[in-house]
């Protein structure tokens, strides 16, 4: 496969420094004695869980935000400008651009085979792939980082012209990949077959006599002093635009290569190590050239915050964006602010509250309103295991749902959670929606009988990872009685009762015994405002909307053991016969079972038997959103204050029989209006990259020693 565009020459030469691509994880296996710079060692072959194969095709035009591996794209979720693309950068080319003398006077390859991918399939490739090397590029925009990577002569003893990265990222944060992944690009030495790499624009050195020479910005830029293999040097920051797309690159990455894993080389005090590393090979991860220059005379990527980039790939992130708030926070006023506007969303926008909802009956999890076919993101790193595609039609809620098992550590103890995310969504697996949800992509390879019975409406168990932040589905439409809009559901549990600090900021009320509908005093007389032992809608919106701040803090910390809603062990049997309902007529309780909870039924014990979740569908619940603000709160080593709250007690019960069943908020619910957009389209804003031909080159000399 040799996918090739020419694209337009250049009209004069440039020489900027090269320093070197990345953004991402990798992990390496086994070191072996290297020949040459450009032929590093052969990695030893390691097993992985096997994939199917696939074949290395030409990739279509772009479609604007995916990265071609094995010639399979992969979306990304930012703009991506492919090799292949008019506005590319082609690294395929054989000959130098605007240059001549020496080695430009023939043909050269910028680029390599891998070892051990004979068949250059992605099986092959993933299990060769254990590096992520990042760069700067000591330019000022990814044009003139070509150029200079084209154009550089290589290192004495080396054959050919011209060096090559897999990806650069222009100080807009676009991303440009120049060669399909399953190429060995020129880019880091030893580690070239082993890993990928990426050339963040950013000048490198400062040199304030420069400055007539450089972007305007650069004059106000942040820099910092960073010691690299024992010298000092003053450098420039990375713009935000870049930090964000260095990280949904990563994600990527750690999608797609399981041997890439979110660390960074550190120090046994924490630090991350500024020195190349005495055997890069043997490290599996993000690093940068600095690590793995055995000449120790790299020093790139500078100033780059590694920590910064594992912050956000280990780091938390809200379902939906609320208010400024996709990241969680870390620090205490800004987890605050996304505190008040979580509660603010999820108590007063929304229409499902936690735990309870109208007819008393149990809800697992709170509702977050948004714009519908808003992307939705997993709140943590994780595995996704069960999932439903089932949209519903136009007068029910959508039954499509992704169920997420997290496996974190939290003050040296480890933390098991699983969070669930309803009423998605989701495309048809295959079409060109599916691929901006990474798990449904991967779908399009898995078996026929798997792929059929998601399509059907059935749930499925799988094993996909899935990183902080991305997207598992778009908002879809609740409609579940009193529970109107474009909602999701989120909900938090877990099998085991919490340890340690954050075991103690909730308050345990245990319901295993109550079945579908709540029995506990102290959970119906807040919000029952007549005293009837009745819970209309209108009470619970009113409660949560302007109850009593300190009985609705108690309800925020609540853990409830009890009986998943959801799950099949309450069969219909058991919820026409409860003794609460014996008021109301049997076509009545049929009704209401049917409205409120059999369309939604997915806990089966199939789904117990693959995921190893308890077969008794008994489960702690808790407040998805105080759960996931706490956790992210201890992970920052931030203590968030807590209000004075109400004591919630689990002794006493409510009288069994409900004289009076509000069926009616189930069986006649309210419309809810449209939720629109959170921000109308930009104004006066360039969208999409820009034409290569709008961007200047500037020739600057290099900033390192090579």
């Amino acid at each position: 496969m040799r996918p090739h565009r020419m694209i337009p020459r250049a009209r004069r030469l440039l020489l900027c420094a090269l320093v070197g691509v990345g953004a991402g994880l990798a992990q390496l296996a086994v070191r072996s004695g290297p020949t040459s710079p450009f032929d590093p060692p052969a990695g030893a072959h390691l097993e992985v869980a096997a994939a199917p194969r696939v074949e290395a095709a030409e990739p279509n035009a772009s479609p604007g935000s995916s990265i071609i591996v094995a010639g399979q794209p992969f979306d990304v979720g930012k703009p991506v400008v492919l090799w292949s693309d008019p506005q590319g950068f082609d690294a395929y080319q054989t000959r130098c651009i605007d240059q001549s003398g020496g080695c430009c006077d023939n043909s050269a390859k910028r680029y390599g085979a891998r070892r051990d991918v004979p068949d250059r399939s992605l099986p092959q490739l993933q299990t060769v792939v254990s590096q992520f090397v990042l760069h700067f590029d000591g330019c000022v925009n990814s044009r003139s980082c070509f150029k200079s990577m084209h154009n550089r002569p290589r290192p004495p003893g080396s054959t050919g012209c011209g060096l090559s990265a897999h990806f650069m990222i222009d100080t807009d944060g676009t991303i440009y990949q120049t060669l399909d992944l399953v190429e060995r690009a020129f880019h880091a030495e030893e580690a070239n077959s082993t890993s990928v790499g990426v050339e963040i624009c950013n000048r490198g050195r400062v040199d304030r006599a420069e400055w007539p020479r450089l972007p305007a910005e650069y004059r106000t830029r942040p820099t910092r002093l960073v010691t690299i293999n024992g010298e000092k040097h003053e450098a420039y920051e990375f713009r935000p635009e870049q930090y964000d797309a260095i990280v949904a690159l990563t994600r990527t990455l750690l999608r797609v290569f399981p041997k890439i894993k979110p660390v960074v080389p550190e120090n046994p005090d924490g630090s991350v190590v500024m020195n190349t590393l005495a055997d890069p090979l043997a490290f599996a991860g993000i690093l940068g050239h600095l690590h793995v220059d055995l000449q120790r005379q790299k020093w790139d990527p500078g100033a780059l915050d590694f920590r910064r980039i594992l912050r956000a790939l280990n780091g938390f992130e809200l379902p939906v964006q609320i208010r400024s708030f996709t990241e969680v926070p870390r620090t205490q006023a800004d987890l605050l602010s996304a505190r008040r506007g979580a509660f603010f969303n999820a108590e007063e926008r929304a229409s499902g509250f936690f735990p309870i909802a109208s007819a008393r009956l149990w809800h697992s999890g709170v509702h977050l309103r948004a714009a519908r076919e808003s992307a939705v993101r997993a709140p943590t790193r994780g595995r996704i295991v069960a999932a439903r595609r089932a949209q519903g039609d136009a007068q029910a809620s959508s039954r499509s749902f992704v169920l997420m098992r997290h496996e974190l550590e939290l003050d040296g103890e480890p933390l098991v959670f699983y969070s669930l995310i309803a009423h998605l969504a989701l495309p048809e697996v295959g079409s060109p929606e599916a691929s901006t949800i990474p798990w449904l992509q991967q779908m399009a390879q898995a078996p026929v009988d798997v792929r059929r019975r998601l399509q059907e409406g059935e749930v499925v168990t799988f094993d996909a990872r899935v990183e902080a932040g991305d997207v598992v589905g778009r908002v879809g439409t609740v409609s579940r009685g009193p529970e109107q809009g474009p909602e999701i559901h989120f909900e938090i549990f877990t099998t085991e009762r919490l340890p340690g600090e954050l075991g103690r900021v909730f308050r345990y009320v245990n319901a295993a015994a109550d079945g579908a509908i709540v029995r506990r005093a102290d959970l119906v007389a807040p919000a029952d405002a007549n005293g009837d032992q009745q819970l209309t809608a209108d009470e619970i919106k009113r409660f949560f909307k302007a109850g009593d701040l300190d009985r609705r803090q108690a309800f925020r910390h609540l853990a409830v053991k009890h009986r998943h809603e959801w799950g099949d062990r309450d069969t219909y049997g058991d919820f026409v016969n409860q003794r609460e309902l014996a008021a109301i007529d049997e076509p009545q309780r049929r009704k209401l079972y049917e409205i409120a909870i059999a369309p939604y039924v997915f806990w089966t014990d199939e789904l117990s038997t693959a995921t190893g979740l308890p077969a008794n569908q008994t489960i702690y619940s808790y407040n998805a959103l105080t759960f996931l603000l706490e956790l992210a709160a201890r992970a920052a080593h931030v203590d968030l204050p807590r209000m004075r709250t109400h004591a919630l007690r689990d002794e006493h019960l409510e009288p069994r029989r409900l004289a009076i069943v509000p069926v009616i908020d189930w069986t006649s619910p309210k419309a809810s209006p449209i939720e629109p957009p959170l921000f109308g389209p930009p104004v006066g804003v360039r969208l999409g990259p820009r034409r290569r031909e709008d961007i200047p080159l500037i020739e600057l000399d290099p900033t390192d020693s090579r």
